[in-house]
């Protein structure tokens, strides 16, 4: 055995292979790339002698998570996948409230094994996302608020760089690099493991409540309006979206509360109440239960989502955004979807990462999910839509690139990071990726600044 096959014995994949086409699938449809290989290692040892030989084998490589990236960056057509499915654990030490999570794990498998001890941290709020690319794009979540974001969560970053060795990535042994690994992290290596600081929560006041279409508009500035007097234990997010077995048009508002303060859930609860209701989900649940709410997408349905943050959510944008929702045509079991998300507290407030969009108020995305090929102009041209009208209110280029799903159609990282922050990045890819062997993500060119 030779190459990769020496170093994964009996984990690559090749296309004639059984279980070839299963493992290359993505979670967006869009995307249907038929890598050369497809390597599984087993552990950080053969994970570090793969990324060395990847680097020079000349071959185009891109990292796999769990494929969730919605630009389809889990793949290489032609080249290596190297695919972390099978480094999937989690260990948690509850007295140092420390969780240790390897880099193929979902939020799935870390919210599961934090609950058992009462202790959580900000994940994706689906939680089938991956952890490692959710949290090295910043990663919102239902605790933001409260806790930071993902990335502002790690304690210490397990990162095997293209450039060889091994690093432990800490805020003291090399303050740069964790600098840029929170919110650019995709470019400099890939991680074995990281360690997070866990947060006690046994339980959250949430769930969602659903207004009627015609009172979206109503509905959206109170979302708002909530908002802007949030304490830092509430994170909301508003979807605008066909709901329920009938597909009504309805405003949807999740809600996560994990605080304490009884007087507080009352008045909450009263103004969410204060519309007309289409439905009512909000009570006292687990973590883990509210990291389920949204529901979960099968692999391989049509994605575009192009997103837009905000410094605002004036009532002429929220008029926009509804009627940029009724302009949607597509009326299949998956829908077009106005997604906000709000952003206060210590996302705003935390210091020490390459995070772009800290100075947003709002994140809006236009959600385009789809079945039939044939729809593609139309629906990309929806989302392109939506994010169309709130560029007037736009902020930090491409804002979250997590949710990015056209790279041709991207601002760019020197826009989005700023001239400063990208020169930094660019210093540090330059160290840790000469040769831009991690290329399949919001790259970082080392030679050409964007």
């Amino acid at each position: 055995m030779t190459g990769c096959d020496a170093i994964c014995p009996g984990r690559v994949l090749r296309p004639a292979d059984p279980g070839y086409d299963a493992a290359r699938q993505l979670f967006n449809g869009m995307h249907d790339p038929r890598p050369a290989l497809i390597a599984m290692p087993a552990g950080t040892a053969e994970l570090s002698r793969l990324v060395e030989w990847a680097a020079g084998s000349g071959l185009p490589t891109a990292v796999r998570s769990t494929g969730h990236n919605v630009a389809g960056t889990a793949s290489a057509p032609g080249g290596l996948v190297i695919d972390l499915r099978l480094m999937n654990g989690v260990r948690v030490d509850p007295g140092r409230c420390l969780a240790r999570v390897q880099g193929g794990a979902t939020w799935a498998d870390l919210d599961a094994a934090a609950a058992r001890h009462g202790l959580a941290v900000t994940g994706g709020t689906f939680d089938t996302t991956g952890v490692a690319g959710l949290t090295l794009g910043g990663g919102v979540g239902h605790l933001m608020a409260r806790y930071g974001l993902a990335c502002d969560n790690v304690v210490s970053f397990d990162l095997v760089p293209p450039a060889g060795g091994r690093l432990a990535v800490t805020r003291d042994n090399d303050p740069e690099l964790d600098w840029g690994m929170r919110g650019a992290g995709h470019n400099f290596g890939v991680v074995a493991e990281f360690t997070f600081g866990l947060h006690p929560v046994p339980h959250v006041y949430g769930g969602v409540v659903a207004y009627p279409g015609h009172a979206m508009a109503e509905a959206v500035r109170l979302f708002r309006d909530l908002a802007e007097e949030a304490p830092d234990e509430l994170v909301l997010i508003m979807l605008l979206e066909r709901y329920g077995p009938r597909q009504e048009a309805a405003a949807v508002m999740s809600v996560c509360y994990c605080g304490d303060r009884e007087p507080y859930v009352r008045e909450l609860t009263r103004r969410l109440r204060g519309p007309e209701l289409l439905d009512w989900r909000i009570e006292r649940r687990s973590y883990v239960s509210m990291q389920q709410i949204l529901g979960r997408l099968p692999y391989g349905l049509r994605h575009y989502w192009s997103p837009r943050c905000t410094a605002a959510l004036p009532d002429e944008l929220i008029d926009a955004l509804v009627a940029r929702f009724e302009a949607g045509r597509w009326r299949g079991p998956w829908n077009d979807t106005v997604y906000i998300e709000e952003f206060h507290g210590a996302v705003r407030a935390t210091p020490g990462s390459a995070v772009p969009f800290r100075r947003a108020r709002f994140n809006v995305t236009g959600m385009a999910i789809w079945e039939p090929p044939e729809s593609d102009d139309e629906q990309i041209a929806w989302a392109r839509s939506v994010s169309a009208a709130a560029e007037p209110w736009a902020v930090a280029g491409d804002g979250y690139p997590n949710y990015l799903s056209d790279r041709a159609a991207a601002a760019g990282p020197r826009r989005t990071f700023g001239a400063d922050a990208h020169d930094r990045l660019v210093a540090l890819k330059r160290r840790l990726d000469p040769g831009n062997l991690l290329r399949h993500n919001y790259n970082l060119d080392p030679v050409v600044h964007q």
